[in-house]
């Protein structure tokens, strides 16, 4: 009977922590995102290349930014970051963000070095 409870507890405890590390995935967020690749970037909208063409992307002081799973400010995106945004399009085809995910990718490994080579 303990087993059994210990065991319902271990495994509530892991389903509660794996909802919790994928709750910034963008996939997880309302509405449809439009993502591309950061074109340039100011304090008040970013330039997105998306597969549709560049998008005026603006910020209002209640737009979210996240990176991963952390939230980040707006000082964290630059140029080239792939990036989704969730929002209104307005009729101008500017979009209003409501938050913007970047898209984090694992760090390249690091190439060998001339001297690393060994037959």
């Amino acid at each position: 009977m303990i087993i059994h409870r210990l065991h319902t507890a271990l495994l509530f405890a892991g389903l509660m922590g794996a909802s919790l590390l994928g709750a910034h995935d963008a996939k997880l967020h309302k509405g449809t995102a439009t993502t591309g690749e950061i074109v340039s970037v100011t304090a008040a909208n970013a330039v997105m290349k998306t597969a549709k063409g560049n998008v005026t992307v603006t910020f209002s002081k209640d737009t979210k930014f996240e990176m991963g799973t952390q939230a980040v400010d707006l000082n964290h995106f630059k140029k080239g970051d792939k990036i989704s945004v969730f929002g209104t399009k307005l009729a101008n085809g500017e979009m209003s963000a409501k938050e913007v995910v970047m898209t984090v990718t694992p760090a390249k490994a690091a190439s060998p070095t001339k001297g690393d080579h060994k037959h």
